[in-house]
């Protein structure tokens, strides 16, 4: 655990706008953080899939690894099927991963043969979060920091309406962008989520107090960006994920296992 949560604080404390744009006089568009929330959770469990991407920012900091791929909602917690390219070795080259999961126990990783010296028919290693080895909590790592970036309903949307305020609504082209100022003691203090509480925790431990989280809303009130910002040792780190193809033909499965190889 203490692994998964010292990669997914990249993710976990990075949101919000990196634009300025013009405040909305449209009147009919939500007052506050909870309305916002519920409108969104309401639009995306409708329509149930959705493709993600997320690309690093030129510069500052943040996640550096570029990941994109689909989520699948409806169960008891949403499957991802992503891929991801960064080092997975000291010193080593990026290489590119596919993770895939459907429940919170577990996860299945894609690793190149080349590295690894994985069987060409056995390119899949499961991942099971009760082992404790390196590779494990290391690779599982990778995986919570792209899932808390796409799978956004389980991380940035509690963590949103736990410790929330709303500061800013424009119109955009069309869109409807939502600038959200979170304070991380007021989301510890609020939340129920004994997973949750232990993410922001991290990041009052590291002496960030909060973030801004902007959400931008296409016509029909889905996402098309999440965007967060903050300080953090001096730098100021940019995570922005993008959404599209909302209630695509999604299908997420777990590997073969004929196609798993063994972790002995």
């Amino acid at each position: 655990m203490g692994v998964r949560l010292k990669l997914a604080i990249v993710a976990a404390v990075t949101l919000t706008a990196c634009s300025s744009p013009t405040p909305a006089e449209n009147t009919s568009q939500h007052r506050d953080v909870k309305s916002i929330l519920a409108a969104v959770t309401k639009s995306i469990n409708e329509k149930g899939s959705y493709r993600f991407s997320v690309t690093p920012p030129p510069t500052g900091g943040g996640v550096r690894a570029p990941s994109s791929g689909s989520i699948r909602l409806g169960s008891e917690v949403p499957s991802m099927d992503a891929t991801t390219t960064r080092p997975v070795q000291t010193d080593g080259e990026p290489v590119e991963l596919r993770l895939v999961s459907t429940t919170k126990d577990t996860a299945f990783v894609k690793l190149p043969a080349t590295v690894f010296g994985l069987p060409a028919d056995k390119p899949w290693v499961k991942l099971d979060r009760k082992a404790d080895d390196d590779f494990t909590t290391t690779v599982l790592g990778f995986h919570d920091v792209v899932y808390q970036q796409a799978a956004f309903t389980t991380y940035h949307l509690p963590v949103m309406e736990a410790g929330g305020d709303l500061k800013l609504t424009a119109e955009i082209n069309g869109h409807t962008r939502y600038s959200i100022a979170v304070d991380y003691q007021k989301a510890y203090d609020t939340l129920k989520d004994e997973g949750l509480r232990a993410e922001v925790k991290l990041a009052l431990d590291q002496k960030v107090p909060g973030s801004t989280g902007e959400i931008e809303l296409d016509e029909n009130g889905l996402p098309v960006r999440i965007t967060f910002v903050t300080q953090f040792q001096g730098v100021q780190i940019v995570d922005e994920a993008r959404f599209s193809d909302w209630g695509g033909d999604v299908k997420i499965a777990e590997p073969n296992p004929a196609e798993i190889s063994s972790r002995n």
